[in-house]
């Protein structure tokens, strides 16, 4: 199989150093950038997404809102921030706000909270609509990736309560439930704090391009669309379920008179998954989470019973540190090596895979999909329902440069790669198997067993945007361009 591990030997060596040499950096520019473009390319082009009978459906939750976008340096001044940069699990004045957005800026890592203040809160959203740039948009995990979907050829049901207003951000194709016939919807607003990479911050500088999110949601945290989805479900009969939005529960003040309003509309979540048949497959969408017993909750109430988890790498360090010690990460390498990210996936699906023997679950974890600055990482189960996993690792990659930059064109002149030469498989000091990168074969593909599984696992550079446009919904674009190429019907 191309790409596949190989161990350290002489020839090998002087191969790899000779087309090292080939394909090396000169001062124009990468010249492995015009091989890998045209053959992520080549790997679309090759796969399409069924018509007709064949064409697939989705169906999604939970929610949507309205995003504000703002440049983060125009609308915070460094003057304010008292002290060091510190972390919060919930914003409740300006100055843990400044706190916590510096924090996460001079990591260049993304992060979303919730801000108990709506005083401050609405306040912020005032300021911000008098900068010249701000910019509404739709928002939401969901409502970006039916958006992603539709825009690939899938047949999509979308559910979340909304304005009419905001629905006009959604082609009239997308069949949208949540909100009764005449009903009058006050949209979330979500306040999305862009910076660019080597964007500076008082003494601080971003390593990456990146957002930082603000909310303080009313309907999103209490899944108010779920009992609509659930209704319509039986007749769409999707081929997908996508479980995602979540993460706006997180610090959202539920318990009320001794009841556990979170815990029970997670447990209708899981009701939701479990009445569908096994040949439609669930996919959960990670976010960005700092509330440990909601992530508890996942845990128990989520991750046994999906098929599918896709995420970013903050994500799956944390994702990692929950199920194996119970603690929250709350910021990670923002640019890991290949090695670390993929054996936290490894531990991560032995420890989902523990979950879905010790909940009697009749759905096991086939899929994982982690994406990253510089490459798509997808972990797939030999022999299971998912497809044309190379494929849609080259459609991730090729989606993420398209919507960050905002444009169809690959512009090889506002393009870098950061994936080096070559990888190593593991950080294992006993295991010396390394990838070595083939511009002209750039998507790496190789078998593991893990836990008794037979997986493949394919790796995809990604061809980064270096005039980066758009940052927010990045990451839900990705996720669904690598799902739209694996259910075939």
């Amino acid at each position: 199989m191309a790409g596949a591990p190989v161990k350290l030997g002489s020839i090998v060596s002087f191969c790899v150093l000779f087309y090292a040499m080939y394909y090396r950096r000169n001062d124009i520019g990468d010249e492995r950038l015009s091989p890998v473009k045209n053959h992520l390319l080549f790997l679309e082009s090759e796969n399409k997404v069924g018509v007709g009978n064949s064409q697939p459906k989705v169906a999604l939750g939970y929610g949507a809102c309205h995003d504000l976008f703002v440049n983060a340096t125009s609308l915070l001044d460094y003057k304010d921030l008292k002290g060091s940069p510190e972390h919060f699990n919930e914003i409740t004045n300006k100055e843990e706000f400044v706190k916590s957005f510096t924090y996460f800026f001079k990591h260049g890592a993304a992060a979303e909270r919730f801000m108990s203040n709506s005083k401050l809160y609405d306040e912020l959203v005032e300021q911000a609509l008098k900068l010249p740039d701000t910019r509404w948009a739709i928002g939401g995990n969901a409502p970006l990736m039916a958006k992603r979907f539709f825009l690939e050829g899938w047949k999509v049901l979308f559910g979340g309560k909304m304005s009419k207003k905001l629905k006009t951000y959604i082609p009239e194709e997308i069949l949208i439930v949540g909100d009764d016939e005449n009903e009058e919807v006050k949209d979330d607003i979500h306040m999305i704090l862009e910076y660019k990479a080597d964007e500076k911050f008082g003494k601080y500088k971003a390593p990456r391009a990146n957002r930082y999110i603000m909310h303080n949601d009313e309907n999103n945290p209490l899944l108010s669309s779920l009992e609509k989805l659930g209704e319509h479900l039986p007749s769409f009969k999707p081929n997908l379920l996508v479980i995602s939005g979540l993460q706006m529960m997180d610090n959202f003040p539920f318990k009320q008179d001794g009841r556990d309003l979170r815990a029970e509309r997670l447990d209708l979540v899981k009701e939701q998954i479990l009445s569908q048949p096994l040949n439609t497959l669930a996919h959960f969408e990670m976010a960005s989470y700092v509330d440990l017993e909601l992530l508890k909750h996942l845990t128990t109430k989520v991750l046994p019973f999906v098929d599918s988890v896709g995420m970013n790498e903050q994500e799956l360090s944390n994702l990692n540190s929950v199920l194996e010690h119970g603690r929250v990460v709350v910021v990670a390498d923002s640019n890991p090596r290949v090695a670390t990210a993929l054996d936290q996936m490894r531990n991560t699906y032995k420890l989902i895979r523990e979950k879905n023997n010790a909940f009697g679950s009749k759905r096991k974890l086939t899929r994982m999909h982690v994406h990253t600055l510089a490459y798509q990482a997808i972990l797939t189960v030999q022999n299971s329902e998912w497809k044309r996993t190379a494929a849609a690792a080259a459609k991730a990659s090729l989606t993420a440069h398209r919507y960050v930059c905002n444009s169809q064109n690959i512009n090889l002149e506002k393009t870098k790669l950061l994936l080096d030469d070559s990888f190593s498989t593991t950080t294992n000091n006993d295991n010396n198997s390394r990838v070595f990168f083939e511009p002209n074969k750039p998507v790496a593909c190789w078998e593991e067993t893990i836990v008794g599984d037979k997986v493949e696992i394919c790796v995809a550079p990604v061809l980064i945007c270096t005039e980066a446009q758009l940052t927010a919904g990045a990451g839900d674009n990705i996720s669904a361009a690598g799902l739209v190429l694996q259910v075939e019907i």
